[in-house]
């Protein structure tokens, strides 16, 4: 709004508006005055410009962001630690500690399996495969099996700020209200581990809704996440006693896993090998998935060309051929309730 007022054009302006009588050469006293005023001028015009970009949201960032933000109820999520499921001979009193590396989990629940909360913050916790061996911090009598099981929560770093503004972008464009699909997303938004959530009306009938969602890493939901969910919204059916209008009937789901298995005969250069082709173009379909992965924005469909370019994209791989999706060279369609998840990639030289 301000970019004009440029230390220059300031300069100019106060030498256009001086008498002629007096000297405003480059060697002058006054030009040197005005040159100096005119920098510090431009500089005020500079940060009152940056003032006007933190008051609107979509030009803001950090604190202000969510100051702009928080006048909808939209906040920073924080950074959310992993739950697991731990595999054990033995009961492990509640309060136990293991660590694998330099990462520590502890029991948080032992009623109903074995949930590991680990002590850091962040995806950390997640990066361990099922069957990782735990070392307990303290000896405990009888114990000879302790391993990590499958992921509960996804453990998940501080939201960003382009997730903040999407999520106050959705909040104006749907405002939530008495029980309508909005508020149906911003309940089952709030809970921890739930990457998206969709609301389908009437699915069974009147009155019927059921919920459909996804962890933050956008894959199929634990149990565990699901049944606090409905206990939330609908722990009686229709009676009203969760967040739940009454009479709705709420049912809540995970997604379903729809695996995607690549296979391809590539051609490369003397900078890389196949195994080493197959791990990256692997962890780049994952990120394209979840890229798509329960978006009502985007179309659930994963395509054959996209799946190509990101193979052709990876450093020392010059061309492809023969490229498979799930057996077959077609877009593979996935219906609403389904996300889609790496299965086995078969790439041959």
């Amino acid at each position: 709004m301000f970019e004009q007022y440029t230390s220059e054009y300031l300069l100019q302006e106060m030498i256009n508006e001086t008498k002629p009588e007096f000297d405003t050469s480059e060697t002058s006293p006054l030009y040197a005055s005005y040159a100096a005023s005119a920098n510090q001028v431009a500089k005020a015009y500079r940060y009152l410009n940056r003032v006007l970009e933190l008051v609107f949201a979509s030009t803001s960032e950090g604190e202000y962001l969510e100051k702009r933000t928080s006048e909808m109820g939209v906040f920073y999520r924080s950074a959310v630690a992993a739950i697991r499921r731990g595999d054990f001979n033995i009961s492990v009193p509640i309060g136990s500690r293991f660590f694998v590396e330099d990462v520590y989990f502890v029991v948080s629940d032992n009623e109903n399996g074995v949930q590991l909360l680990c002590e850091e913050e962040g995806e950390i916790g997640n990066k361990f495969p099922v069957g990782t061996e735990l070392l307990p911090v303290e000896s405990i009598n009888g114990l000879e099996t302790a391993r990590l099981g499958e992921i509960i929560i996804p453990g998940k770093e501080r939201e960003s700020e382009e997730s903040l503004f999407v999520r106050y972008q959705d909040k104006v464009a749907e405002p939530a209200t008495s029980g309508n699909i909005g508020h149906y997303k911003e309940w089952v938004s709030e809970f921890e581990g739930v990457g998206a959530v969709k609301v389908f009306p009437n699915w069974d009938g009147p009155d019927t809704v059921k919920v459909v969602i996804v962890d933050s890493n956008f894959m199929p939901a634990a149990p565990e996440l699901v049944q606090s969910i409905q206990a939330a919204l609908d722990p009686v059916p229709g009676q009203g006693e969760g967040l739940a209008p009454i009479a709705a009937f709420i049912t809540v789901e995970s997604a379903a896993s729809y695996t995607i298995n690549v296979s391809a005969t590539i051609e490369i250069d003397s900078s890389t090998t196949v195994e080493e082709v197959q791990k990256q173009f692997e962890q780049i379909l994952a990120t394209h998935l979840k890229s798509i992965a329960f978006k009502e924005e985007i179309d659930p469909i994963v395509r054959e060309r996209v799946v190509g370019s990101l193979l052709v994209g990876i450093p020392g791989v010059i061309d492809y051929s023969t490229l498979l999706i799930n057996g077959q060279m077609a877009n593979i369609t996935l219906s609403e309730s389904e996300t889609p998840v790496v299965g086995q990639v078969t790439l041959n030289v």
